[in-house]
This record gives structure tokens, C-alpha cells and sequence, in this order.
């Protein structure tokens, strides 16, 4: 599973330059301000939907972006750097686009139509000089936090599109429905942080093990920490959160 994640995170990359429209916030609000459904809008709002069954496996499967941060971090090598007060910035992104497209919405009584091929009217995305300038504008601009701040600093301090991922994923875990989620053994663990290694995300897995929290809003549940553990102390399921109650006599009986 992780050359089929790894393969098709990379061919998302290879396939921006047609569908780079695709996922543009521009192109929600410009086809909003026109009562149109543009392609983005639908895929936007598919990936909220989607991550109340598979939480941010969008990032770690299907992004483009996550893709140009693989290859960034194949290159680079350079861990993530922690910087707490930076993490607020997507999130001020994120809510300013909502915001703007809920204002809209209301101010433009909705939409008039889908048209899924809004402003892409040939199917590709960049099929002229000043979209190709456009285009790379975006990809350095995502380049310059991995080159400073380490392996997907975009995707951790700046990306708008993790936003719906991450209240799916806060729906999901609230609410304890099925879906793709971390399952974890700590009586299986023996701290060998090979988990810790291999995460995308750079995230204490073997803490998140070792306190029995496998809920993390920064995790895109990639399964690497899973295919890297050999004693079985985390893995990647389909169901319910387990919920542990203490009994009369301290035991853990799990329902």
C-alpha cells in the first residue's frame, strides 16, 4: 500500500498542470460571484464529505499539493521545524474563505448552475503563458516552507485545503461514527520510534501509542507508521474508536 499511496500522491503532482483549476479557491468565489457550481466548489465540498469515512486520506492519497511536498521532502531531507503560533495562519485562511464564500452564497441567493468546467474550458488547467507563470508562482510559493521550515511545512502552517479535512475529522472522532482511523496496542510497543521515523507528518506516534490518543487532526492516516511497526502496536482500521471503561476491579473492558 505504500508504493500505490507514494505512486499516486506523485502522478497527482504530475496531473497539476491540467487540474490545477480544479483546486482553486479563486474559482469558487469568482464562479459564486456568477451563481455558478464551479469544478472546485464540488471537489472542495467532496472532500469534507469524504473525510467523515477517511478523515485526511485525501492528503495522503489524492492531493496534488501533498504530492509536490513528497517530492520536496525526497530532496530536501530537512525535518519539521515546530512552530506553534504558525499553525493559527491556515486556519485564518480557512476562515476567511468560508466566511467569504457563506457572504456570497447568502448575497447571490445561491447558484444558478453547475458547471463543473468553469474558466477550464479546455479541460486543462494551463493551456497559456499566463496561466504557466500563475502556476509556477503557486508552486514556489508552496516550496519556500519545506526549504525553510522542513518536510511538508505547507501542508502544516499554510494549506487552506486541510481545513475541511481537519472538521471532518473533528466531526468524526466527536461523533465516534465508522471510518478510517489509527488503532493502537501499547502493550505492544517497545518504543523503538520507527513509527516516529517514517511519519509524514512528523508526529509522535509512539506517544500518541503510548498515552492510547490515536485521534490527531495532523494526521492524514497514511498507514506508514502501521507498515513500519513490526510488533503490531499501531495499525490503520475501519470502524468505531474503542472505548475503554474502568470496572470495579481496574480492569479495561473495551465495548
Amino acid at each position: 500500500m505504500k508504493k500505490v499511496r507514494r505512486s499516486s500522491l506523485f502522478l497527482m503532482f504530475l496531473l497539476l498542470p491540467v487540474t490545477f483549476n480544479y483546486f482553486s479557491p479563486y474559482l469558487i468565489i469568482d464562479g459564486i460571484s456568477h451563481r455558478i457550481a464551479a469544478g472546485a466548489f464540488l471537489i472542495w465540498f467532496s472532500m469534507f464529505i469524504t473525510s467523515l469515512l477517511f478523515g485526511r486520506a485525501f492528503c495522503s492519497y489524492i492531493c496534488p499539493y501533498g504530492g509536490l511536498q513528497m517530492v520536496a521532502d525526497a530532496a530536501l531531507q530537512k525535518p519539521l521545524r515546530q512552530v506553534k503560533w504558525l499553525r493559527k495562519v491556515k486556519f485564518v485562511i480557512g476562515l476567511v474563505w468560508v466566511v467569504a464564500i457563506l457572504g456570497l452564497l447568502m448575497a447571490s441567493s445561491g447558484f444558478e448552475k453547475v458547471n463543473f468546467f468553469y474558466l477550464t474550458e479546455t479541460y486543462v488547467s494551463v493551456d497559456s503563458v499566463i496561466k504557466l507563470i500563475g502556476y509556477y508562482v503557486i508552486v514556489i510559493g508552496l516550496l519556500i516552507l519545506p526549504f525553510t521550515l522542513g518536510k511538508r511545512g505547507s501542508c502544516h502552517y499554510i494549506c487552506p485545503m486541510s481545513i475541511l479535512n481537519i472538521a471532518g475529522t473533528k466531526i468524526k472522532n466527536k461523533t465516534n461514527i465508522p471510518s478510517l482511523r489509527l488503532k493502537s496496542d501499547k502493550s505492544k510497543c517497545i518504543a523503538c520510534k520507527q513509527c516516529n521515523k517514517v511519519c509524514p507528518m512528523s508526529l509522535d506516534i509512539m506517544n500518541m501509542v503510548k498515552s492510547e490518543k490515536m485521534d490527531n487532526t495532523e494526521c492524514i492516516l497514511c498507514g506508514e507508521c502501521g507498515n513500519a511497526c513490526k510488533f503490531g502496536a499501531v495499525k490503520r482500521v475501519y470502524g468505531r474508536r474503542e472505548t475503554c471503561i474502568k470496572t470495579n476491579d481496574d480492569a479495561k473492558v473495551t465495548i
